[in-house]
């Protein structure tokens, strides 16, 4: 298991997964991360301590299977909340965005695209369950609490058996252990609800919104930037953010740039670059402001953020 101060850190070592974490709760953030290599199947248990914002999508020619198994306020992605026994499944090509709360534990499985579909088909719900491309599509909905049950017990004996898994047929044994589990929950799913169109709209407004202001680092984008980019009223907006993030939009947006700071701070890149210059380059040109900003958000100092090679 690995432990990490930097949401953005946290983000870029999960395998067979391309993503960005957004910090957007102040407090120093702690994460842990625990990884299991299965033969080409990738088990994950993640935590986080602060509310982040996860952007991303699974690497090229992979599935991506993902559950909450705890959460004392519950995520959200497109509108929609993600409840306990919630278990959604995505494509290479499909993007997500999922605001998850301060207390949040994930669990996700990644395999080959060619692997899952292959055992896909004989789903019982595969007849209805096509796409243009003759791709088995990937499931989203509730599982039974006793399908839930059965997979998150054979994680919890995969992770007590970790020094195990040296042997290749122990780990062989597993692997096809969690993927009867994990299809048998597949099975067990209820349909999805329908989706909520308000929450949806407002969900679709704040991450075009979150593009936006990365698209323009360097310009301290205003929400009338914004209202005039997306053609809605400040009031819609201000609905939009609170609805889905908590936040005003523009505490949402600093604490977005604030991010996209404290990751340049920590890249090769910019190991030769001042504070105040990369300060400059996500629009933050009052230093007293911007230090203060930084140090609420994320407990510390920009000074004090570990740079390029200065980590242990």
């Amino acid at each position: 298991m690995r432990h990490y101060a930097d949401a953005g850190e946290h983000a870029q070592h999960l395998a067979n997964i391309e993503q960005q974490y957004f910090q957007i709760e102040r407090g120093k953030f702690g994460g842990t991360l625990e990884q299991f290599d299965l033969d080409g199947l990738h088990l994950f248990c993640e935590q986080v301590n602060r509310r982040v914002v996860e952007c991303g999508r699974v690497s090229a020619g992979m599935v991506g299977i993902g559950w909450v198994s705890h959460s004392s306020v519950a995520p959200t992605s497109r509108g929609r909340e993600i409840t306990n026994r919630t278990i959604g499944a995505a494509r290479s090509d499909n993007d997500w965005v999922v605001h998850l709360p301060s207390d949040a534990t994930m669990f996700g499985i990644t395999l080959a695209e060619s692997e899952f579909d292959s055992m896909a088909e004989h789903l019982s719900r595969s007849t209805h369950q096509r796409d243009a491309r003759s791709h088995a599509r990937t499931p989203h909905g509730e599982t039974s609490p006793e399908a839930l049950h059965r997979l998150h017990a054979r994680v919890g004996e995969l992770r007590a058996n970790a020094d195990r898994l040296a042997c290749p047929a122990t780990r062989y044994a597993f692997r096809k252990a969690l993927l009867d589990d994990m299809f048998l929950a597949m099975e067990k799913l209820a349909p999805a609800p329908r989706e909520d169109l308000t929450r949806l709209t407002y969900s679709e407004i704040v991450r075009r919104s979150q593009d936006y202001v990365m698209r323009h680092a360097g310009s301290p984008v205003t929400v009338l930037d914004l209202c005039t980019e997306l053609r809605v009223s400040r009031r819609t907006l201000q609905t939009c953010f609170r609805q889905i993030t908590g936040e005003s939009p523009a505490d949402y947006l600093r604490a977005v740039r604030l991010c996209g700071v404290r990751k340049m701070l920590r890249e090769e890149h910019a190991a030769q670059m001042s504070i105040a210059s990369i300060a400059a380059r996500w629009g933050f040109v009052h230093l007293g402001k911007f230090a203060s900003n930084y140090q609420r958000l994320f407990g510390e100092l920009p000074s004090q953020t570990p740079r390029f090679g200065s980590r242990a």
